[in-house]
């Protein structure tokens, strides 16, 4: 029944309730009421059937119409209620509006009844519409809230003027705040300001319509502890398409970046010795020769013995005779020279901006570097054959490296047929040419 229309009547005079319903009737509604004087029955009828509208008498013996008024709201009932007075004055009836009554009708005068009910009646269903559309965001809320509180990454959102207005666990996590410490402040609240400008810089580069945006940093958590992410921010929209916020998202990848960086050293680097490689040495070698760092000198070592000790001493020896090699032909170069193991007993080093007496001087403090190390190391001291070449053009570099090469092996084969001892501050021997 479209029509229907229950009502509770709050009224000590039944021919009164009577004359309500009738007008109701006249009204088009097909009526069903029921008529309570006493707070007990009121709140028994409250109970037991949805009531459309509540109807009350604003004075009766024991009870009252702003009493009724009470009852219903402590109910957390939204019903319109209309307050109807055979006499009152202008006064009551303000005081029964601030107190909450939809509207007051005189009973002499039951015109307005029906277009009352029928305002009242469209306004409660649009409260009850507007709670059910709030609950149901609510309920999404929620859902979404466990969502991405089961999410490691940590992720929060923002209104267009930066304030925050949620986030999920791990994000609460990385800065150490709590959410409810978190809701309605901006990240300069909040963070330092370096980690701030981090998340501003995130949110500025994002355009409504343009998508998700990503860049990669570095922030400081609040367990102390450094860690490089990636940020990323997306623009969020309002139903009517204007700016919501913004929403972002912090992936950890720390342990990746750890993971590139030891690959790209393992890739540049001879893992026996802990310098640079035969593929570093050659990417080097080109770059020098497409650049203008000339003169460049090229220093090549061999060590000497290398197999006697592997046969002697084993290869757990040998290879701490090539560390050591390693260690003390490095260390006899500037920072920016290149050193670096080529073969298996073989070290070459590139060394830019170096002419014949930079080199000279380069091969004396290559001496003595070997002199002290053997002095220390006396009962197994270290021979390095040597040769060096220096180059003064792109044109002459590959040249020089093949000379520098040719001498270190005319010394090795020099000592090979001599096979005679050296004293150990005298080990190192070099042949230093320039490619013609």
């Amino acid at each position: 029944m479209e029509n229907l229309l229950r009502v509770l009547i709050v009224e000590d005079a039944p021919d009164d309730a009577q004359l309500i319903a009738m007008e109701l009737e006249h009204g088009g509604y097909d009526v069903q009421f029921q008529r309570v004087d006493t707070p007990e029955a009121m709140r028994e009828a409250l109970d037991c059937a949805p009531w459309d509208v509540v109807i009350c008498d604003y004075a009766m013996p024991g009870f009252s119409g702003l009493q009724a008024l009470q009852i219903l709201r402590q109910k957390g009932l939204d019903r319109p209620f209309l307050m109807i007075s055979g006499r009152v004055g202008e006064e009551a009836a303000a005081e029964a509006m601030r107190a909450g009554a939809d509207d007051f009708l005189l009973k002499g005068n039951l015109s307005r009844l029906v277009p009352a009910i029928k305002r009242e009646i469209a306004e409660a269903a649009m409260r009850q519409e507007h709670h059910r559309a709030e609950k149901e965001l609510r309920d999404k809320l929620d859902f979404i809230q466990v969502l991405i509180d089961t999410l490691p990454t940590p992720i929060f959102y923002n209104d267009p003027n930066g304030i925050y207005l949620g986030c999920n666990k791990a994000f609460e996590e990385q800065i150490g705040l709590k959410r409810g410490e978190i809701l309605n402040k901006n990240v300069y609240d909040l963070l330092p300001p370096d980690l701030a400008a981090l998340y501003t810089r995130g949110e500025e580069a994002v355009q409504p319509g343009t998508g998700p945006r990503s860049f990669e940093g570095s922030i400081a958590c609040a367990d102390g502890e450094r860690r490089d992410v990636i940020f990323y921010s997306a623009v969020f929209s309002n139903s009517d398409n204007s700016a919501g916020g913004v929403v972002g998202a912090l992936l950890d990848i720390s342990e990746r970046k750890r993971s590139e960086t030891k690959l790209r050293y393992l890739s540049t680097h001879d893992m026996l010795t802990g310098i640079y490689n035969r593929a570093y040495f050659d990417e080097e070698l080109e770059r020098l020769r497409k650049g203008r760092k000339f003169p460049v000198s090229i220093v090549m070592a061999d060590v000497d013995r290398l197999k006697e000790t592997n046969d002697q001493l084993g290869h757990a020896a040998g290879d701490d005779l090539l560390r050591h090699a390693a260690e003390v032909f490095r260390g006899a170069f500037r920072g920016d020279d290149v050193a670096a193991r080529i073969g298996g007993d073989e070290f070459a080093a590139l060394l830019p901006n170096t002419d014949e007496s930079a080199l000279v001087e380069a091969m004396e403090r290559l001496q003595q570097a070997l002199a002290s190390s053997n002095a220390e190391n006396g009962d197994n001291p270290l021979s390095l054959s040597i040769g060096a070449a220096t180059a003064n053009s792109s044109e002459e570099l590959v040249a020089a490296w093949r000379m520098a090469d040719q001498s270190m092996y005319r010394q090795k084969k020099g000592r090979s047929a001599s096979n005679k001892p050296r004293a150990p501050r005298q080990r190192a021997h070099w042949e230093s040419t320039t490619s013609p």
